[in-house]
């Protein structure tokens, strides 16, 4: 699994799950860390947007982080 990243709003988040789908290999798997879980349905659309997919929400202490894996970005569409 790849370095934690972290996001404090939407807006960074739309950002990074757009860099994270280009340079994400397939099956990669990262841990982003939200500030605000009230934010949660957002973060969710952002990630399906992004063709990621969001494999778990885990909480540890007062943080949340969203687990997310590249199994339908562009690294992963095999050419026939």
């Amino acid at each position: 699994m790849r370095t934690q990243r972290s996001v404090r709003n939407v807006k960074e988040a739309k950002e990074l799950f757009t860099e994270l789908s280009d340079a994400m290999e397939c099956g990669e798997r990262v841990k982003v860390l939200i500030k605000d879980i009230s934010e949660i349905h957002e973060y969710v659309e952002l990630v399906i947007k992004s063709k990621l997919s969001l494999i778990d929400v885990e909480e540890v202490g007062k943080d949340y982080y969203l687990v997310i894996e590249n199994r339908f970005g562009n690294r992963c569409v095999q050419n026939d």
